[in-house]
């Protein structure tokens, strides 16, 4: 690491280069500039092939000093990618546009971007000054119902959350500069599979394509709802979109400018990824994720005209906080009848035709204010808001809160299970049903799968698990607050204890044995993939070396079905004093040690992307 950090100090020196007077490649190259370009070529190549736990070792000044001058200089290169004197550059320095990106991406994963507001300011900020505040959300209305946070009109500039939001995307200004604020210097943020822990992998599928123009749809949507009483809906209630599916915005003030034109004829602009693109929203993200104990927390902006709705009446897979920071929208919310909390990232329901419009709850946000809208409750929001502020359009802040399959009640039990199963193994216990080198792990197998069903019945699997929840910092411990956190932590062990006796005494082993038989039969891969993250749990494996390979286990599951068919009573049996062994003898602090530790396992994956992305939108790039 010491050449690098030489390298790195080299390449400190030549910083001046990135206030060059004009972004046109000189006709002839000083031997400065040819030596200067050398540099950078070797840095970018030496980043771009050295393992990202080395890169975390590099000074943090020095690191954001080089990053600074790679964002100048990429940022030079992107204006060229049509230029004539393309070919000139490209003989100056010898890095791709996308080696360049890629560089920056992988410099800014070990980089601390400033963490402000904190959590505890944000949890104020959003449910009240007290933990109990929080407690009461907690208990009273997350995951259940609807709720309405307002903001007094005299004190609503008094939030450092809400003026830092308010300052940072030019909301005091004209509607086009809005959007200019919004939309300028924008990359596409690529999406990274849920289950994804490992970013160089994420780099690799990704390879020439990071720092891209923004893609519709992955990135940005634009669109309106027409009133179905107006005569140009014919009646029906449709998203209209501006852009085509796919389109990519590679010429910037163009795009902007169809934007505005957009905004003026009644569509919405509606910007995904905003906790890649904005420090203090990726601050405010990252605060409730700590806060509800979860890998990470989404963020949309979306910008409304008067008189409009973006989106079509719809229900979400995700949680939501609305944040108002401009104008007013009306929201009409309707009652969930379904028990069953929709699974994040599964196909959606079609809308029942015959909502009852008389029973949804209508809520007006003004400046300030904040409504939590739960998974699976449909919704829809427009800005005809008669006697509104000044202001008549209006935009509001997405939070949204995705429980992930590892981190839902479901989740847990599995975590718990497994660890369970490899105690057993440890301590060189044999199933009863499956002797051999597997041991309980084909016993856990049978489990999990019986977990999955009971889950699609039961509404508590579907609910996040909060055992990780961070509701304050250690700073503002009191008696009082120490208090509410052991209120919530006794909650989350009573949802334990009622999981445990539901899987005691409804979990049908006998169904879960058959789905297996019926799948490893007719080679069904794809039956059992939901369990793929469970990869990322430990595994000490048998006295022979035995471990699951938990994205393709059918190879293992025939072994269970040749001893299903040799004697299913027995195994039956089996299955079931195994299942009962693991209700009666888990230990929930294992089980909470785990998933701790599988949880932090996600939140470096998700951090080092956000900053990665947040680097390549220029946070990071500006120093002194």
């Amino acid at each position: 690491m010491t050449s690098c950090r030489h390298l790195f100090c080299q390449v400190e020196s030549v910083y001046g280069f990135a206030h060059s007077r004009s972004t046109e490649c000189p006709e002839r190259s000083t031997e400065a500039n040819k030596i200067m370009c050398l540099i950078i070529d070797t840095l970018v190549l030496l980043v771009n092939s050295c393992k990202i736990g080395n890169l975390q070792n590099v000074q943090q000044e020095l690191a954001r000093n080089v990053l600074s001058l790679l964002y100048k200089i990429w940022k030079k290169t992107q204006p060229l990618r049509s230029s004539t004197d393309c070919n000139k550059w490209k003989n100056k320095l010898q890095s791709k546009e996308y080696d360049i990106s890629k560089s920056i991406f992988r410099l800014s994963t070990g980089l601390a971007f400033p963490a402000w507001p904190e959590p505890d300011v944000v949890r104020k900020s959003v449910f009240g000054e007290t933990v109990s505040d929080f407690e009461t959300f907690v208990l009273a209305y997350w995951e259940k119902l609807p709720n309405l946070y307002r903001r007094k009109q005299a004190t609503k500039m008094d939030s450092l959350v809400f003026v830092a939001l308010h300052n940072a995307f030019n909301l005091g200004t004209t509607p086009d500069s809005i959007i200019e604020s919004l939309l300028q210097g924008l990359v596409s943020c690529p999406a990274i599979a849920s289950d994804e822990l490992d970013i160089n992998s994420f780099l690799h599928e990704v390879h020439d394509s990071l720092g891209d123009s923004v893609k519709y749809r992955q990135d940005i949507r634009v669109m309106r709802t027409r009133d179905p009483n107006d005569q140009t809906s014919r009646g029906c209630v449709t998203e209209e979109h501006f852009f085509d599916d796919g389109t990519v915005f590679t010429d910037e003030d163009a795009f902007i400018e169809k934007c505005k034109h957009a905004f003026k004829n009644g569509y919405s602009i509606a910007l995904r990824g905003m906790e890649f693109r904005s420090e203090k929203v990726a601050a405010i993200a990252s605060a409730l994720a700590d806060l509800f104990g979860q890998p990470s927390v989404g963020a949309n902006i979306y910008f409304s005209p008067a008189g409009s709705q973006g989106l079509a009446r719809h229900y979400d897979d995700h949680c939501v906080l609305v944040w108002q920071l401009l104008g007013s929208k009306k929201w009409t919310v309707w009652p969930n009848p379904k028990p069953l909390l929709p699974r994040l990232y599964e196909p959606f329901d079609p809308l029942d035709g015959n909502l009852d419009e008389s029973s949804g709850r209508v809520e007006v946000l003004h400046e300030g204010d904040m409504m939590y809208i739960p998974r699976g409750y449909v919704h829809e929001a427009r800005t005809d808001v008669s006697g509104s502020e000044v202001n008549d359009c209006s935009l509001h802040l997405t939070l949204a809160i995705e429980v992930e399959a590892p981190f839902e009640w479901e989740g847990f039990a599995h975590i718990a299970l497994h660890c369970w199963a490899e105690k057993q193994q440890l301590r060189g216990s044999q199933s009863v049903e499956f002797e051999g080198k597997a041991g309980a792990s084909l016993s856990a197998i049978v489990l999990h799968v019986a977990i999955r069903l009971l889950s699609d019945s039961e509404p508590v699997f579907r609910k996040a698990c909060m055992v990780a929840a961070k509701a304050a910092t250690s700073s503002s411990s009191c008696t009082s607050t120490t208090t509410h956190l052991e209120a919530l932590r006794s909650s989350q062990r009573s949802t334990f204890d009622e999981i445990l006796r539901k899987i005691d005494q409804s979990c049908s082993i006998k169904e879960a044995l058959e789905r297996i038989v019926s799948a490893v039969r007719e080679r069904d891969d794809g039956a059992f993939q939901w369990m793929s993250w469970l990869r990322h749990l430990p595994q000490q494996g048998t006295a022979a070396g035995y471990i699951i390979d938990f994205c393709n286990v059918l190879g293992a599951l025939e072994a269970l079905v040749e001893a299903f068919d040799s004697d299913p009573g027995q195994a039956l049996d089996g299955l079931t004093a195994f299942k009962s062994g693991f209700c009666r003898r888990v230990a929930y602090e294992d089980a909470c040690e785990a998933f701790g530790t599988l949880l932090e396992m996600y939140r470096m994956a998700r951090t080092q992307y956000m900053r990665g992305m947040l680097a390549l939108h220029g946070a990071g790039a500006h120093v002194s």
